[in-house]
Protein backbone atom coordinates (compact mmCIF):
# COMPACT_ATOMS: atom_id res chain seq x y z
CA UNK A 1 0.00 0.00 0.00
CA UNK A 2 1.40 3.56 -0.76
CA UNK A 3 0.99 6.40 1.56
CA UNK A 4 -0.71 9.75 -0.06
CA UNK A 5 1.54 11.96 -0.97
CA UNK A 6 1.36 15.28 1.18
CA UNK A 7 0.33 18.03 -0.62
CA UNK A 8 2.13 20.84 -2.21
CA UNK A 9 3.04 23.34 0.31
CA UNK A 10 1.49 27.02 -0.42
CA UNK A 11 1.47 30.59 1.09
CA UNK A 12 -1.95 30.12 2.34
CA UNK A 13 0.55 26.53 4.65
CA UNK A 14 1.86 29.93 6.19
CA UNK A 15 1.51 29.86 10.52
CA UNK A 16 2.33 28.49 13.50
CA UNK A 17 1.93 24.78 14.43
CA UNK A 18 2.65 22.28 16.27
CA UNK A 19 5.30 19.72 15.32
CA UNK A 20 3.57 16.80 13.45
CA UNK A 21 4.60 13.33 15.15
CA UNK A 22 6.83 12.44 12.31
CA UNK A 23 8.53 15.61 10.31
CA UNK A 24 10.16 12.97 7.39
CA UNK A 25 6.90 13.96 5.26
CA UNK A 26 7.20 17.67 5.62
CA UNK A 27 11.04 17.84 5.36
CA UNK A 28 11.26 15.89 1.99
CA UNK A 29 7.98 18.12 0.50
CA UNK A 30 9.77 21.29 1.75
CA UNK A 31 13.06 19.95 -0.05
CA UNK A 32 11.26 18.90 -2.91
CA UNK A 33 10.15 22.72 -3.11
CA UNK A 34 13.25 24.60 -2.79
CA UNK A 35 12.89 25.49 0.52
CA UNK A 36 14.96 26.97 3.14
CA UNK A 37 14.54 24.15 6.46
CA UNK A 38 16.03 25.96 9.73
CA UNK A 39 16.23 24.19 13.00
CA UNK A 40 16.35 26.12 16.25
CA UNK A 41 17.23 24.04 19.50
CA UNK A 42 16.54 25.44 22.78
CA UNK A 43 17.18 22.26 24.44
CA UNK A 44 19.96 24.90 27.06
CA UNK A 45 18.26 28.18 25.89
CA UNK A 46 17.06 29.58 28.96
CA UNK A 47 17.16 33.87 28.05
CA UNK A 48 16.79 35.65 25.67
CA UNK A 49 20.37 36.23 25.03
CA UNK A 50 20.54 32.56 24.44
CA UNK A 51 17.57 32.50 22.53
CA UNK A 52 18.95 35.54 19.76
CA UNK A 53 22.46 33.79 19.76
CA UNK A 54 20.77 30.68 18.25
CA UNK A 55 18.59 32.47 15.96
CA UNK A 56 21.49 34.80 14.91
CA UNK A 57 23.27 31.80 14.13
CA UNK A 58 20.91 29.37 12.45
CA UNK A 59 19.74 31.98 10.17
CA UNK A 60 22.56 33.24 9.90
CA UNK A 61 21.62 36.97 10.32
CA UNK A 62 23.47 39.73 8.53
CA UNK A 63 26.66 41.02 10.79
CA UNK A 64 24.47 44.23 11.41
CA UNK A 65 22.10 42.17 13.58
CA UNK A 66 20.53 44.08 16.77
CA UNK A 67 20.42 41.06 19.08
CA UNK A 68 17.25 42.17 20.31
CA UNK A 69 13.37 41.51 19.64
CA UNK A 70 12.46 44.03 17.36
CA UNK A 71 15.87 43.03 15.35
CA UNK A 72 14.34 39.17 15.21
CA UNK A 73 11.70 40.40 14.03
CA UNK A 74 12.77 42.54 11.08
CA UNK A 75 15.36 39.97 9.65
CA UNK A 76 12.21 37.47 9.93
CA UNK A 77 10.64 39.56 7.72
CA UNK A 78 13.88 40.40 5.50
CA UNK A 79 15.87 37.08 4.76
CA UNK A 80 17.04 38.86 1.46
CA UNK A 81 20.52 37.64 2.44
CA UNK A 82 19.35 33.61 2.10
CA UNK A 83 17.81 33.10 -1.31
CA UNK A 84 14.57 30.49 -0.98
CA UNK A 85 10.88 30.17 -2.28
CA UNK A 86 10.15 30.17 1.59
CA UNK A 87 11.03 28.97 5.26
CA UNK A 88 10.18 26.13 7.36
CA UNK A 89 10.98 26.68 10.81
CA UNK A 90 11.46 24.01 13.23
CA UNK A 91 11.54 24.59 17.01
CA UNK A 92 12.98 22.21 19.25
CA UNK A 93 12.35 21.57 22.61
CA UNK A 94 10.49 24.82 22.98
CA UNK A 95 9.50 23.52 26.68
CA UNK A 96 12.84 23.85 28.03
CA UNK A 97 13.06 27.48 27.15
CA UNK A 98 8.93 27.65 28.01
CA UNK A 99 9.92 26.75 31.45
CA UNK A 100 12.79 28.47 31.79
CA UNK A 101 11.65 32.61 30.07
CA UNK A 102 7.70 31.95 29.84
CA UNK A 103 7.33 35.58 28.97
CA UNK A 104 10.45 35.37 25.78
CA UNK A 105 8.76 32.33 25.04
CA UNK A 106 5.45 33.80 24.25
CA UNK A 107 6.87 36.75 22.80
CA UNK A 108 8.79 34.55 20.31
CA UNK A 109 5.40 33.01 19.26
CA UNK A 110 4.01 36.56 18.85
CA UNK A 111 7.13 37.76 16.63
CA UNK A 112 6.91 34.20 14.81
CA UNK A 113 3.48 34.52 14.19
CA UNK A 114 3.40 37.93 12.74
CA UNK A 115 6.58 36.76 10.46
CA UNK A 116 4.09 34.17 9.67
CA UNK A 117 1.00 36.23 8.94
CA UNK A 118 3.54 39.10 6.77
CA UNK A 119 4.84 36.04 4.29
CA UNK A 120 1.14 34.78 3.91
CA UNK A 121 0.62 38.36 2.88
CA UNK A 122 3.69 38.05 0.46
CA UNK A 123 2.55 34.89 -1.04
CA UNK A 124 5.40 32.93 0.28
CA UNK A 125 5.64 29.85 2.40
CA UNK A 126 6.73 30.62 6.13
CA UNK A 127 6.01 27.79 8.19
CA UNK A 128 6.93 27.16 11.92
CA UNK A 129 6.62 24.47 13.66
CA UNK A 130 6.80 23.97 17.58
CA UNK A 131 6.59 21.11 19.77
CA UNK A 132 4.43 23.03 21.59
CA UNK A 133 4.58 22.60 25.59
CA UNK A 134 1.20 23.80 25.89
CA UNK A 135 -0.71 21.54 23.23
CA UNK A 136 -2.32 25.04 22.31
CA UNK A 137 -1.17 25.38 18.70
CA UNK A 138 -2.86 24.38 15.89
CA UNK A 139 -1.75 20.80 13.66
CA UNK A 140 -0.46 22.13 10.19
CA UNK A 141 -2.75 20.00 7.57
CA UNK A 142 -1.61 19.18 4.68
Amino acid sequence: MTATPPKPLNARCSGVYRTPSSLFPLRQTATEAGLAWSNIDLKRVTNKTQLLAVCEREFDFPETFGANWDALADCLQDFSWRRAPGFVINVMHAADFAQAAPEDFSLLLEILDYAARYWKKKGRVFIVLVDDPSGDLPALSL
